[in-house]
């Protein structure tokens, strides 16, 4: 242990520290080269304490005084060299922030999910390689950043954090995002820089996004360079592969394929509004519109998907052509109905000759 007053320069500097921390409920002992919690013994009563500021510091673990602090709402250790969390951080029932970025963990323990007060948890630049499968019991959690580690799969419980809003997940080994994280009610996700080849058709019901971040993905459902070009255009591209994957399964019809991509090649930005103003949802319309390239996606769309749809009806439309061209050319006075008009009934004249 490091001695208390080993440093006679630094041992005022904690102790007036510490008599601030009794008045105010806050310890800041940010930046002050700590390798241990300084020891006090009965001098100092901080158990009203509900701010801990320990980050910038050379802690190897969290420090065991902290989880005795029974009011403590907001816990900071980013940027020190802790390596584990111990299973006592489960006391801290009143938590709402924890951040312990920036350290050399290598999992988070199933205590840290015990936390049900949580609102923020911020982990990035660590070496996680996983997330624990209770994650989904953190009911209040509304952000949470483990961005910057080793991650190669999200566990389906992350679909379970009902109040989620923010999740930042920039830098890791993803390969596949999991369904269940479409159900969740985000403004703002980060998946960039991964190793994700394609996204799930479902992300297209996401519509609360204001922020997507794909970039640095070897994507190619979407393609990435239409990653580019927004969310929107993102939305868009999944609502036709769904359409795609529907028809392959026999869930639509012909007919209600043909209508599926027209309804969806008519989708414009206030589809996928989620509630944004009307100033808001024309500046990104301005951004993602894709106007000023060579041929707009939509059209591209329409006439790969229109001549696919076609191909359906190609025979019924072949003898719609043939009737109306023998009715336009023969004279009016022997104008009839012949046999091979009525052999196809859906097809009727507009008006009748005398």
């Amino acid at each position: 242990m490091q001695p208390f007053c080993q440093n006679p320069q630094l041992s005022r500097s904690l102790e007036s520290e510490l008599e601030c921390a009794v008045k105010s409920g806050e310890l800041k002992l940010q930046s002050k080269n700590l390798k241990d919690f300084p020891k006090h013994g009965d001098r100092y009563n901080l158990q009203d304490t509900t701010l801990a500021d320990l980050s910038r510091n050379k802690l190897i673990e969290v420090p065991g005084e902290c989880t005795d602090y029974h009011s403590l709402e907001r816990l900071l250790l980013y940027h020190n060299t802790i390596r584990s969390i111990p299973e006592t951080i489960s006391s801290l029932q009143s938590l709402q922030y924890l951040d312990i970025s920036r350290n050399q963990l290598s999992y988070l323990p199933a205590s840290v999910c015990t936390l049900t007060q949580l609102q923020c948890l911020v982990a990035n630049n660590n070496k996680l390689v996983s997330l624990p499968e209770e994650i989904g019991e953190m009911t209040n959690l509304m952000e949470l950043d483990v961005s910057c580690n080793e991650i190669a799969h999200l566990p389906v419980q992350i679909g379970d954090l009902s109040n989620l809003r923010s999740l930042h997940l920039r830098r890791n080994h993803l390969q596949e995002v999991p369904v269940e994280l479409t159900y969740l009610q985000l403004t703002f996700l980060d998946l960039a820089a991964n190793r994700l080849s394609s996204l799930p058709v479902e992300l297209r019901f996401m519509i609360t996004l204001c922020d997507l971040h794909l970039e640095e993905n070897p994507l190619t459902c979407p393609p990435a360079n239409l990653c580019g070009r927004g969310r929107v255009h993102i939305f868009k591209y999944l609502e036709i592969q769904a359409i795609k994957e529907d028809k392959k399964r026999g869930v639509l019809t012909d007919g209600e394929y043909r209508r599926s991509y027209r309804k969806t090649s008519q989708l414009n930005d206030m589809r996928f509004g989620g509630g944004l103003s009307a100033d808001a949802r024309r500046k990104r319309n301005t951004a993602d519109s894709g106007y000023g390239s060579e041929q707009p996606l939509d059209r591209r769309w329409s006439q790969e998907f229109s001549q696919e749809a076609d191909q359906h009806h190609q025979h019924t439309e072949d003898a719609r052509r043939l009737a109306h061209r023998a009715i336009s050319y023969r004279p009016a006075s022997h104008v009839s109905i012949n046999s091979s008009v009525q052999s196809h009934p859906m097809i009727k004249p507009s008006m009748h000759i005398q």
